[in-house]
């Protein structure tokens, strides 16, 4: 086995691991909003998203941190790890989503014929509040690009700055945030997003996404084997 096919198959192995378990999560949680819903007859709204979303930061994070020290090692070149990481994570994503709308749409189906009345909340009911399968799907996708580029910019900003520089870098642009919110005509800009159309916003957010992860690309491509130390 060349390097190439060794780190996409370690990476997958990695990316299938983190999605079965997060899949459980989300199975036993849908289970339990389920039998609550049987067994007492009570009307109430629970969200599945969170655990789901938690699985796409966890593989962007614990994954790049402990495999791409691994694939170097095996031979692989940065530019290649990154490549493999890029589609493995695009991968996690439709995983991810797919699962989460099976199970949406089961629940969906449970509550048209009037079995159940527990209501799973999803970012697509800003958009409109019948269920809609592809506008749901494409915003929930868009969310997740923007979830995976955000976890794998900030660990790459992590192992190329080490942890001092890197807090500084957070205690800054939370400054800086800060002071725009302080300052700023927020109520302006909310009620100009709120007249915005949702599916462009949420279009928006998965691009912006998509840039921060291919932002990694030249951060990583003379990056260290190991991130730098506290004091460096």
């Amino acid at each position: 086995m060349n390097a190439i096919k060794g780190t996409n198959r370690m990476i997958w192995d990695d990316m299938r691991l983190y999605l079965t378990i997060f899949t459980s999560i989300a199975l036993g949680l849908t289970a339990i909003y389920v039998a609550i819903g049987f067994l007492f007859h009570v009307s109430y709204s629970s969200q599945l998203f969170g655990p789901m979303y938690g699985g796409i930061c966890t593989f962007a994070i614990a994954g790049l941190i402990t495999l791409y020290p691994v694939a170097i090692g095996m031979g692989s070149t940065r530019i290649q790890f990154m490549k493999s990481f890029y589609i493995m994570g695009a991968g996690m994503v439709a995983g991810t989503m797919v699962i989460l709308h099976l199970i949406y749409l089961i629940i969906h189906l449970l509550n048209t014929a009037g079995w159940l009345e527990v209501t799973l909340l999803q970012p697509g009911m800003l958009y409109s509040s019948n269920y809609l399968v592809l506008p749901y799907l494409w915003m929930d996708l868009m969310l997740g690009f923007l979830v995976l580029g955000l976890s794998v910019f900030l660990t790459v900003c992590w192992i190329r700055l080490g942890m001092r520089n890197f807090l500084f870098l957070l205690f800054g642009l939370g400054l800086v945030m800060s002071l725009v919110v302080a300052f700023g005509d927020m109520g302006q800009f909310t009620l100009w997003i709120a007249y915005q159309n949702r599916m462009l916003v949420f279009t928006v957010l998965g691009v912006i996404g998509g840039a921060l992860l291919l932002s990694t690309y030249p951060m990583m491509k003379h990056a260290p084997l190991v991130r730098k130390s506290s004091k460096d």
